[in-house]
């Protein structure tokens, strides 16, 4: 079974894309669930209010590539039904393991170069980070995917994953707090936009799907 959690946006490229290659890896994703019937797709409560406000965005906001009062409304609909009872994507909550886990995100985050002033995570992708942990921690790691369009968020990710948990406790101050060190241990992520051949897992065979 693979386990994908989509930040809100990867999710918003099923209803308004903005890139040609996520999109379709998307709904490659899409199809191991409702197709081939061996995936679960999780999508974070708080996610769900960020796709909300991405597609107001574009309709409201956007200056090039607008969505008419049509397609607002049709993607609205679409997205309300694809979460109701999970029919595509699980909503899954935030728990108080994913905020203890923040600060050892954040030190990691913040060792990160930022390429401008506006390159850094917000709380809500730190808690994403963290969710997508807790799914590899309580399923398997290699089978466990953060789905994402954000270049920052995969490069924390991959840092998280170079770093040792004795190192980020050490930098928390956390040394001695008796701390599960496998908890925080990140599985796999897949920035849709810059996919490799290979990364996507599932049927049709990866050979059939050319990123």
């Amino acid at each position: 079974m693979l386990t994908y959690l989509f930040d809100a946006s990867a999710a918003v490229q099923v209803y308004a894309p903005s890139n040609l290659k996520a999109a379709r890896a998307v709904h490659y994703i899409l199809a191991q669930k409702m197709d081939y019937k061996h995936a679960a797709l999780f999508i974070p409560n708080i996610c769900i209010v960020e796709v909300f406000n991405a597609l107001a965005k574009k309709r409201y906001k956007a200056r090039e590539g607008a969505l008419t009062p049509e397609q607002y409304l049709e993607y609205l609909a679409r997205f309300r039904r694809h979460i109701h009872w999970g029919k595509y994507f699980y909503p899954y909550d935030v728990n108080r393991y994913h905020i203890l886990a923040s600060d050892m995100i954040i030190a990691v985050e913040q060792r990160v170069p930022s390429l401008n002033e506006r390159d850094h995570l917000s709380s809500f992708d730190i808690l994403v980070i963290a969710m997508s942990c807790e799914l590899g921690f309580v399923g398997a790691p290699e089978t466990t995917y953060l789905v994402t369009c954000d270049r920052r968020m995969k490069r924390v990710f991959e840092e998280l994953k170079r770093t040792s948990t004795d190192r980020i406790l050490e930098w928390t101050g956390s040394v001695g707090l008796d701390y599960p060190i496998k908890r925080w241990q990140p599985p796999c992520c897949l920035l849709l936009q810059d996919l490799a051949r290979g990364e996507l897992k599932g049927a049709p065979s990866q050979a059939e799907f050319i990123p």
